[in-house]
């Protein structure tokens, strides 16, 4: 069987459906901020309509991905997960914001609050060119300090 056949079963499917609305009941904890605290590629974090354009990224993601991203075995340097340090150097932003950010995709995907976000899925949901970020973050290490 081949990835792409995997990715499109009704289990895979299922699977996907019950991810997203995980993602949503968690998105819906997101409020809208007084005031802008960052612009990401053209969004300002959090507005309202920024909530909304990011919760619809968020379910794009399950529907690209339904049984999550495919971890395979490299050793070229490639990175899978990304740091609040490499975000804030990545976007020039403070790291109480990076911070921010890496929490806020982890709502929308409706990950746990300790969980490592991809360097794919935090690409997708803020629309950043991945091949881009990817050489961006061969030249900033990143740093497990930092809480």
């Amino acid at each position: 069987m081949k990835v792409e056949d995997m990715f499109n079963t009704p289990e895979a499917r299922a699977i996907a459906e019950k991810n997203k609305k995980k993602a949503l009941k968690s998105a819906a904890r997101l409020k809208p901020s007084k005031k802008v605290w960052a612009v990401v590629n053209g969004l300002e974090y959090l507005t309202a309509e920024t909530i909304a354009i990011l919760t619809q990224r968020g379910q794009e993601w399950f529907d690209e991905w339904p049984l999550g991203e495919p971890m395979y075995s490299r050793n070229d340097g490639y990175q899978f997960v990304i740091h609040a340090n490499q975000v804030a150097q990545l976007l020039d932003i403070p790291i109480r914001t990076a911070q921010e950010l890496l929490k806020v995709t982890r709502q929308l995907l409706g990950k746990a609050e300790n969980r490592y976000v991809s360097v794919k899925e935090f690409c997708k949901i803020n629309e950043l060119d991945e091949e881009d970020a990817r050489r961006a973050l061969r030249d900033i290490p990143p740093n497990f300090r930092i809480k």
